[in-house]
């Protein structure tokens, strides 16, 4: 334990026009079990003009800061945060999460524990009805946030959870600010590249709110799409074989059903299995439509 105290974490949570969920996801880093003095948590408020509540900014703790960050994107938020963060560890969540009460400490626990750089903590997505849960919600809990899967598939990870030692930004550089999606995969691959090595945490967990309607899958969708044009910028032909793609049969959909569609029934899986298709025909087209030209938009 002596060995832990001496570990300082900087939680930096980006944030945009999300001050209720903010509020939530405070309240819960306040509980924290690892000491007060040995974290600060940097909130970056993404638009300025957009004014922090008073009873966010009259509550805060000593440990506690928001700043602002003028440049558009959740990867310019997070590189203001880095750039200020005291901390030998930064970690990485987002305003609509909630962090477990050992969140903090079970990364740093599991840092000593093992060889590793870098940490892709559990998402856990829970419903808002948990008797009643909307058919965009029951796709989320099937293909929502997969942690193990990326990291293990690809050595990347989210960044609504998130550790990394501060060398690994000092080495590779910080998020691609140009990206509105997809930088954290973009930032993770040169980690990779770099050889820093990456682990899933099982322990170091949040909880998430699943989307609730289509009109939120669609714009995650289309942000996602948008966000990961960049990797074939210029490569229209490839652009459009993958939206071609799309409606090739979906192997990865019927893996993940399995996985995470025990508790579902038929019609449940038919209608999730439909989602799939119609978000990854959504996004393709998004990213298709990027590559010939169409600006990428942030929501």
């Amino acid at each position: 334990m002596k060995e832990l105290s001496i570990t300082f974490v900087s939680i930096i949570i980006p944030t945009y026009r999300d001050w209720p969920r903010l509020a939530l996801c405070i309240s819960h880093l306040k509980k924290q079990s690892w000491p007060t003095s040995n974290f600060e948590v940097i909130v970056v408020n993404n638009d300025p003009n957009d004014f922090v509540p008073s009873s966010i900014m009259n509550d805060l703790p000593q440990n506690f800061s928001i700043i602002n960050e003028q440049k558009s994107g959740s990867y310019a938020a997070r590189n203001a945060g880095i750039q200020l963060a005291k901390g030998n560890i930064l970690g990485f969540t987002d305003s609509d999460c909630i962090p477990d009460k050992d969140w903090i400490r079970n990364a740093v626990t599991l840092f000593n524990a093992k060889a590793c750089d870098r940490i892709g903590g559990a998402i856990e997505i829970f419903y808002d009805n948990e008797e009643k849960p909307t058919d965009a919600e029951l796709y989320e809990k099937v293909f929502a946030f997969k942690q193990a899967e990326t990291v293990n598939a690809s050595g990347a990870c989210v960044t609504g959870n998130m550790f990394s030692y501060r060398y690994v930004f000092d080495k590779i550089g910080l998020f691609n600010e140009t990206l509105f999606s997809g930088g954290d995969y973009e930032w993770a691959r040169r980690a990779s590249d770099a050889g820093f090595s990456i682990i899933y945490g099982e322990d170091v967990k949040i909880f998430h709110p699943a989307r609730k309607s289509m009109q939120e899958l669609i714009k995650k969708a289309k942000r996602v799409g948008g966000g990961t044009a960049h990797q074939l910028l210029g490569a229209k032909g490839a652009a459009i074989r993958d939206y071609l793609n799309t409606f090739e049969p979906s192997r990865y959909a019927l893996h993940m059903l399995r996985l995470y569609g025990g508790e579902l029934s038929l019609w449940q899986r038919l209608k999730v299995f439909g989602l799939r298709l119609y978000i990854k025909h959504t996004m393709n087209l998004e990213k298709m439509k990027v590559v010939f030209g169409k600006k990428a938009n942030r929501e």
